[in-house]
């Protein structure tokens, strides 16, 4: 990623299905290197040699028949039927690109599912619940942030009221969501200050090279994790431009700084999900 960084296509999920005027196009281009241009579909694309254009989709194909190639490796077998998992906001033109990606991959999808309900089933599977029990499922994950508020219950008898084995239902009551708000707008952050460091330092602007700021990134999420455990961390690129060897030291609470506007944003979407389903903490 750091050697070519406007062949390397990562967080491509922001764009899936994403009109070229969104709002979503534009924050990716602040977290991701590669050119961006509008498709004939008015969506976007990103330029490849001899003129063509990735459509999104071709690329996530391409991620998709890897994965399909580990699984098969791993499995020993052909793999073809697959369930994907969707964050609950997606749209429906976002999930209809990602099933013409699974379709270009060579795989049949049999449905999408919403993640946190993915979760609850998974959770499910080998429980009962004499008793309904109400549970939240959070994730903060790299893109967003989601809330999943579900109830389990098990009972006995078939919809006909005939004797059969005890089934356990799950009702998803409501759900909450950031589409920004995650791990990437974390690591975001933690690069403006490092950026912020090397132009304070050395008086260069440095946003204009792909390859500085891909290397900026990866060591944005290496302090990062760093500074999960422990209350500073050292940041230290080779060469990183200019022929200058970047070494500087980020603390907590600097980064915390950084996203204090975005604290409250983390635990919003549990609020917005009890909101929908009419509870109260």
């Amino acid at each position: 990623a750091t050697r070519f960084p406007k062949d390397t296509f990562n967080s491509l999920k922001y764009l899936l299905g994403a009109p070229a005027n969104a709002d979503v196009v534009s924050y990716y281009t602040t977290i991701a290197t590669p050119t961006l241009v509008a498709s004939t579909r008015f969506t976007v694309g990103i330029p490849k040699p001899a003129g063509k254009t990735w459509e999104v989709e071709e690329l996530v194909a391409h991620q998709l028949a890897y994965v399909k190639h580990l699984a098969e490796e791993a499995a020993g077998e052909r793999v073809q039927d697959v369930v994907i998992t969707v964050p609950p906001y997606f749209t429906q033109f976002e999930r209809d690109a990602l099933a013409d990606a699974v379709e270009i991959a060579g795989l049949r999808l049999l449905t999408l599912i919403n993640d946190g309900t993915a979760v609850a089933i998974n959770y499910a599977m080998t429980r009962s619940f004499p008793e309904p029990e109400r549970h939240i499922i959070y994730d903060a994950g790299a893109s967003s942030t989601r809330a999943t508020i579900v109830t389990f219950s098990t009972g006995s008898g078939d919809a006909k009221g005939n004797s059969a084995k005890d089934t356990t239902s799950v009702t998803v009551n409501g759900i909450g969501y950031d589409r920004v708000v995650g791990g990437t707008e974390i690591d975001r952050r933690l690069r403006e200050i490092l950026i912020a460091d090397f132009s304070k330092r050395y008086g260069r602007d440095i946003r204009s090279d792909p390859k500085a700021m891909a290397k900026l990134w990866k060591e944005a999420g290496r302090v990062k994790a760093i500074l999960s455990a422990n209350s500073e961390a050292m940041a230290t690129i080779e060469s990183l431009a200019y022929d200058i060897d970047f070494k500087t030291k980020v603390s907590r609470a600097a980064l915390e700084g950084m996203c204090s506007d975005i604290k409250h944003r983390f635990a919003q979407p549990i609020y917005d999900a009890l909101d929908e389903a009419g509870l109260t903490l």
